[in-house]
């Protein structure tokens, strides 16, 4: 069994407290994951995580979407954090015009102890322009369809589940073999609507077993999305 989670933690800069480390790290243990999968990670929150797991088998993977010093303020990763044996792990700068703000996607490859490969994918899609989210989720579909491991793709879409250019990410990606969690109440806590933004996806080669929606976790403006498969 696996134990994934999707967990947009909020950059929250200037007021940011080494508390939200230890209660990411504590969420980590209670809940024994094994992907964390983070967005909005930036410097000092990393740095305390990092202190915090030195003693620990977890490991964090990925890097920013500027070079360390540059626009320091908004700089940001999409780490995957996992115990598993890492065989490879690439971060991936994606299309992000009209829009300004640079795009990642961090991929991860992990081994099983039965020698069995996993691709896991992480990502925080643009917020504002529906034509750039559509050009990332097309660079997304290219990166998956080159992948022969089962996948688990996790991240902040910032879509929900009832957007055409989403619907039409899940049928292609069905047709790929991999499948939508679905969920039925919001992850971004100010949404209106009980309609998630943040996901899950998993391939054929997995049964979902639980989904779960954490809302006792305060530190974020999302909820983290935990869901268990095997």
């Amino acid at each position: 069994m696996l134990t994934i989670s999707t967990f947009n933690i909020q950059n929250n800069g200037k007021s940011y407290q080494q508390e939200k480390a230890v209660q990411i790290k504590k969420y980590l243990e209670d809940y024994a994951i094994d992907l964390l999968n983070l967005q909005e990670v930036f410097i000092p929150c990393e740095n305390d995580l990092l202190k915090l797991l030195k003693d620990t088998s977890y490991r964090l993977y990925g890097t920013y979407r500027y070079k360390l010093g540059i626009m320091k303020r908004i700089n940001e990763k999409t780490p995957v954090l996992t115990q598993k044996r890492v065989l490879f792990h690439k971060t991936y700068h994606l299309p992000f015009l009209p829009s300004l703000l640079k795009r990642i996607v961090t991929k991860v490859v992990i081994q099983e102890d039965d020698g069995r490969k996993i691709t896991v994918l992480n990502t925080h899609l643009d917020y504002k322009y529906d034509i750039t989210k559509k050009r990332q989720l097309n660079f997304l579909l290219k990166l998956i369809s080159k992948e022969e491991n089962p996948m688990i793709i996790t991240g902040d879409f910032n879509l929900k589940n009832n957007k055409k250019i989403f619907l039409d990410f899940i049928d292609k990606l069905e047709g790929l073999g991999i499948y939508h969690v679905e969920t039925s109440d919001k992850t971004l806590k100010q949404s209106k609507y009980k309609r998630a933004i943040d996901h899950v996806f998993y391939s054929k080669d997995f049964t979902l077993l639980d989904v779960k929606i954490v809302k006792d976790l305060l530190i974020s403006d999302h909820y983290p999305v935990l869901v268990k498969i095997k």
